[in-house]
């Protein structure tokens, strides 16, 4: 197993990012231990946020926000961090209702003092160290690693049950890699400026810096651009969406790459302007959704097209900030195809090329120079020497590659190549293919959290950049965003705990359980419930499966979605209605549910009509909520007016599919924001 310490802190340092609030801490007495002395060695464990703080040291006591607390910036670095204060401020007004006044001067005890003059070069640029006692001190390098910073506390309230607290202690807190990063698919599948902005804000809310926007493909070019009237599909960007875009994300130190993919995936441009495509058969067709229709890669022997590709990226790079500009470079006919075609063999000739792959190695090249004259970075897939493909030149080594075919980076960065890692199996989301384990495009979160090791060698002056969970939308393109969510939401979560160096918890379903209890950011949808977390629960029905397959009740309650309740059906199925109840063990405020279907891809067990029942004895029943689920597998939310209650009962009174069986992967409660545990009434 990966280490993720980099150096020995003194003994009594914990690291116990993952320890939830209220956990006991990891010092522990002795037997022979008074229990005066013992009571006087625990210390606080660290705030179960996420990513987990990777070094903690526990105080005693708690930092507790104040009617007159401030958020204090000190004179130097005022400006440069009352951006980042005055966001903070708002996010803790949502947390706290009330909002902290930002001032510059000396801090008083329960203020929050921001600094990002450290000398601690380990921290870097994005990481930071927090000194909680009478004033909760911030100091990182610059304004990234005070943003991550506040991100860390917002959560560590949230956590507090008075959204007015945090243990007291000393932290140190950065990540394994610069770009931790989404890539969304949003040539093949438009999708909202507002939805982009939530993706953003959650994005910040787990320290993910880069936003990959894969702008074009075979459904259409999604940006408008003056320079080609008529290019942009009917849903696209304006250059007004992007710059409000990239100013949103700017607030949240989130990083907009916009990717332009070249010369394949090209079917916009082929018929925008038909000049541009092939006319062998071999090259001017693809093996992928959409390349059947013809005009999948451009024609790169003409000058044509050549100067097309300039004019278009000359109106595309000045519309974005990011200093990375992503030119594609994909999914190209293989060298059969390439050497099938008799123009493209011609011109291989007449440059004096080794092999048709160096005409394609040499206009990335060409990209490259192209990109770097506007003071950016090329970003591109690395295609050109996969499945056996040849080629005699290759890419300069000031290209980033991403290296998404192979599961280890380690190859690639040993040729010198920066590189941000993607690979299929572990951190490809394509629920157009997907939609269980072992399927293409289906993350295993439990495997990808606990034993992918993310490596992140650095030799022969390559580097691992980042890691990027990509999510790709072909043969899903009419779907919703809540269906691309479902499958996206674990693996993005994974990526941002694992990339970012943090101590692993025994089990993913553990971590995933943590990450529930936090819930969504300040002004989020989310942010109004929380988890319930199911420690101490237990649960009852009147049908489950034991002996053809592990359909037991408990499952529901395990944090495991690949486990599942399923009512019986050896050796012969009960009809419906069904039903399963569970004991909170004690008078709880409830808002509403969280309904998984099973996550094979099965449909049986799958709820159709549903009801809701809450009590609290027992006995006597009431109606919070019903309805009917939709017949998928992704999770269902259903909310209802706070009411108070120990035992809640799901009864299924149909299935989706008609058929007599009912289940669940998982039954997740819903508490509104402000419950302080058990009701004591």
């Amino acid at each position: 197993m990966r280490r993720f310490i980099r150096h020995v802190l003194p003994v009594v340092l914990l690291v116990v990012g993952a320890a939830p609030l209220g956990v006991a801490g990891a010092a522990s007495a002795s037997a022979s231990a008074s229990p005066v002395t013992a009571a006087a060695a625990a210390v606080n464990p660290a705030p179960a946020v996420q990513p987990g703080i990777r070094e903690w040291r526990g105080g005693h006591g708690e930092f507790r926000l104040t009617p007159r607390s401030r958020i204090v910036l000190g004179g130097a670095d005022a400006a440069e961090l009352r951006p980042t204060a005055r966001t903070f401020a708002t996010d803790l007004g949502a947390l706290a209702g009330r909002t902290l006044p930002v001032v510059t001067g000396t801090p008083k005890a329960g203020d929050i003092a921001l600094r990002s003059r450290s000398a601690d070069a380990q921290l870097g640029a994005q990481g930071y160290a927090l000194n909680i006692g009478n004033v909760l001190e911030v100091d990182a390098t610059g304004d990234a690693g005070v943003f991550y910073a506040t991100q860390t506390i917002e959560q560590a309230i949230r956590l507090d049950d008075r959204h007015t607290s945090i243990p007291r202690g000393t932290a140190r807190d950065w990540p394994d890699v610069e770009q931790r990063a989404q890539m969304l698919d949003v040539g093949r599948k438009f999708f909202s400026i507002g939805y982009l902005k939530t993706q953003i804000r959650e994005m910040a809310w787990q320290k993910l810096t880069t936003f990959h926007l894969h702008l074009t493909d075979w459904e259409g070019f999604r940006i408008q651009l003056p320079q080609f009237p008529g290019l942009a599909a009917a849903d696209s960007y304006s250059p007004a969406d992007l710059r409000e875009l990239q100013d949103y994300a700017r607030t949240y130190h989130v990083d907009v790459i916009p990717e332009i993919d070249l010369p394949g995936h090209a079917t916009p441009l082929t018929t925008y302007d038909p000049k541009l495509r092939f006319a062998c058969t071999s090259m001017d067709q693809g093996k992928w959704p959409g390349g059947e229709l013809g005009g999948w890669t451009l024609d790169i022997t003409k000058q044509h097209t050549r100067d097309f590709v300039h004019d278009l990226l000359e109106a595309v790079i000045p519309l974005f900030d990011s200093k990375y500009v992503h030119v594609g470079g994909d999914e190209i006919g293989l060298d059969d195809k390439k050497n099938a075609c008799p123009e493209l063999v011609s011109y291989k000739n007449a440059r004096g090329f080794g092999y048709t792959g160096d005409v394609f190695v040499d206009f990335l090249n060409t990209l490259n120079k192209q990109v770097r004259s506007h003071g950016r970075t090329t970003e591109a897939w690395e295609w050109w020497d996969q499945y056996g493909q040849q080629s005699s030149i290759a890419p300069d080594r000031t290209i980033v590659l991403d290296d998404y075919i192979d599961s280890d980076p380690s190859p690639l960065v040993a040729k010198g190549y920066t590189v941000v890692a993607s690979p299929e199996p572990v951190l490809y989301v394509s629920p157009g293919f997907g939609q269980k384990i072992g399927d293409y495009g289906y993350v295993d979160i439990g495997d990808t959290y606990e034993n992918y090791a993310f490596p992140t060698p650095a030799v022969g002056g390559g580097r691992v950049l980042g890691y990027k969970v990509s999510r790709w939308s072909d043969s899903a393109e009419t779907q919703s965003t809540a269906f691309f969510d479902h499958f996206a939401r674990r693996p993005l979560e994974v990526l941002a705990e694992r990339t970012w160096g943090s101590p692993r918890v025994p089990s993913a379903w553990t971590f995933l359980s943590q990450v529930d209890a936090i819930g969504g950011p300040p002004g989020s949808t989310a942010f109004s419930l929380r988890a319930l977390p199911k420690a101490g629960m237990t649960v009852s029905t009147d049908s489950e499966e034991t002996t053809a397959e592990d359909g037991r009740a408990i499952n529901v309650l395990d944090d495991d979605p690949y486990s599942a309740w399923h009512t019986a059906y050896s050796p012969a199925a009960a009809p419906m209605p069904h039903h399963i109840t569970l004991d909170l063990g004690a008078n709880r405020q409830l808002a509403g549910f969280r309904y998984l279907p099973r996550q094979d891809a099965g449909t049986n067990g799958r709820i159709g009509a549903w009801t809701f029942d809450v009590s609290s004895d027992g006995v006597h029943w009431r109606t919070a909520a019903r309805g009917t689920f939709a017949d998928d597998q992704t999770e269902k939310e259903i909310t209802f007016p706070t009411t108070s209650a120990r035992h809640v009962r799901l009864t299924a009174t149909s299935a989706a599919n008609g058929l007599p069986y009912a289940g669940a992967a998982e039954l997740t409660l819903l508490r509104p924001d402000s419950d302080s545990g058990p009701d004591k009434s």
